[in-house]
């Protein structure tokens, strides 16, 4: 017979590894919330150049492990110019990235070795490189832009569209943006849905975190199956293996007695 304390362990167990590994592949990752730091930071920041009448309200940024400096350029909100159309947008923003109003974007740089990252129109991923003298490689379009950065660091990014897609490409109608900035804190990962927001939907995060659950769940529920079927969480083999400790532990006292 299995004892009572073995069955309650394993059910608290079971729930405890279900929700936890639930829990964590929802809400962290690689691109999740990264509490490092870089003295680094503000040697790189980008320069934003925005219109007067859409700014952003500040720069969150977060540090990985690698020293990777990731900043989180941050709207208010985003609007398109048909209402129509606007509000079916944030009907299914709302779907993939929860009540965050916040827009978002990234601009990613890697100081170790002069490279960056943003999004473009349409989305398309921006891969570029810190060169000597200011400029930039655009290494998607093998293309050179010259006066790209101040001081050879910090990255001069343009908005280029309603959704604040960026470009390295100077923009008419935008002018330089003095942004305050501060570290991500969690409470602002949660509040802006940062962890929704590294995936491609709500179902997504949903269905992925749930699979991993159950395959944490199935991988201890074998390996109790297995030291079942083995005896070890029986009461016979329980007070056997006490028996066997105990009776080592007895032939060692009476050869220290020897």
């Amino acid at each position: 017979m299995v004892g009572k304390k073995v069955v309650i362990s394993w059910l608290v167990l079971n729930f405890l590894i279900f929700w936890f590994v639930g829990l964590a592949s929802s809400g962290y990752s690689l691109e999740g919330y990264m509490p490092g730091q870089s003295e680094k930071v503000s040697e790189y920041t980008p320069v934003v150049y925005t219109t007067p009448d859409d700014r952003p309200v500040g720069i969150l940024y977060m540090v990985d492990y690698d020293g990777t400096l990731y900043y989180y350029i941050v709207w208010e909100d985003e609007y398109f110019s048909n209402s129509l159309i606007d509000k079916l947008y944030r009907f299914f923003r709302g779907l993939v990235y929860g009540g965050a109003t916040q827009d978002i974007e990234l601009v990613m740089v890697n100081p170790e070795n002069g490279t960056f990252y943003f999004q473009t129109y349409g989305h398309t991923d921006v891969n570029g490189k810190l060169l000597e003298g200011g400029s930039c490689l655009w290494v998607d379009e093998n293309q050179v832009i010259p006066q790209c950065t101040v001081n050879g660091t910090h990255i001069k990014v343009y908005v280029v569209t309603w959704n604040h897609m960026l470009s390295l490409i100077p923009q008419d109608g935008t002018e330089r943006v003095v942004l305050p900035m501060k570290h991500m804190s969690p409470s602002d990962y949660v509040s802006l849905g940062m962890f929704r927001r590294t995936q491609y939907s709500m179902a997504g995060i949903a269905f992925n975190s749930l699979i991993l659950s159950l395959m944490a769940t199935l991988v201890f529920n074998a390996a109790m199956f297995v030291a079942w079927k083995k005896g070890y969480l029986t009461r016979e083999t329980q007070r056997k293996n006490r028996e066997q400790v105990k009776k080592a532990l007895r032939e060692f006292l009476e050869r220290l007695r020897r």
